[in-house]
């Protein structure tokens, strides 16, 4: 298994558009609208700075998790899961290393989108904060690894090539990681609220001004991580993972 999982992550660490989408975006973003906006805001440089910040960490690591698990379904139409079979892993562990792979990979976009808003935007917080922002949405980040898994597994590679970026840019748009929530008719704040996205930036909102995360929060995240644990879990059951249509 340790070695699927190294093969796994240097192939996905060897993909330049993954990386550019999951690293390099956020942290262009994170400076783009801290300097645009940052000074004309209501509330201040510095609060507005430290909220862009963690929505862009946010956005950098649902993409990321996101992006690594659903392309389950890449591999399954390549044969390679078919390959699989041959080996003497068995296809638990498959899933497993792509679950692994998945939550590792959210980490370089929040490090990397942390010390932007740092270094380059001025966020100033303890150290101790740093660290448990970066921890709590790192641990939040399996959301969406469940999330990528499901769509990864139930549908083919195709659909799931146009599944990541519809499902990728609603979680952003309407789970206010690109426009605050509170600017939204309250219809679409009403559905921000049901996204596991909006609760997800809400863990990093609440670390960075220094309180705890919210319990509704962290309920929502762990109620929608085990639902689409859940369905992954039902769909691999019903289709195995060789399975190349159907």
């Amino acid at each position: 298994m340790s070695a699927l999982f190294l093969f796994q992550l240097r192939r996905m660490g060897r993909n330049r558009q993954f990386l550019f989408f999951t690293v390099a975006l956020p942290a262009l973003f994170t400076v783009f609208f801290a300097t645009v906006f940052g000074q004309t805001s209501d509330t201040g440089y510095q609060d507005y700075a430290a909220a862009t910040m963690v929505s862009m960490m946010a956005y950098g690591a649902m993409g990321a998790a996101l992006g690594a698990t659903i392309r389950i379904a890449f591999d399954r139409a390549s044969g390679w899961l078919r390959q699989l079979r041959v080996t003497p892993v068995p296809p638990s562990s498959v899933v497993g290393v792509e679950v692994a792979v998945g939550v590792l990979l959210t980490l370089p976009s929040l490090v990397a989108v942390a010390l932007v808003g740092r270094l380059v935007t001025g966020v100033d917080l303890p150290l101790g904060t740093w660290l448990l922002l970066v921890a709590v949405l790192w641990a939040g980040s399996a959301v969406f690894v469940a999330i990528g898994l499901l769509l990864g597994l139930a549908l083919e590679q195709k659909a799931a090539g146009g599944a990541i970026g519809i499902v990728g840019t609603v979680l952003a748009l309407l789970g206010g990681l690109w426009v605050p929530v509170e600017l939204f008719p309250s219809g679409l704040q009403a559905v921000a609220h049901a996204l596991p996205s909006y609760w997800y930036a809400e863990l990093g909102r609440d670390v960075a001004a220094g309180e705890a995360p919210s319990p509704l929060a962290v309920a929502v995240l762990v109620a929608s991580t085990v639902a689409a644990g859940g369905l992954a879990a039902a769909v691999a059951r019903r289709r195995p993972l060789h399975a190349v249509a159907g």
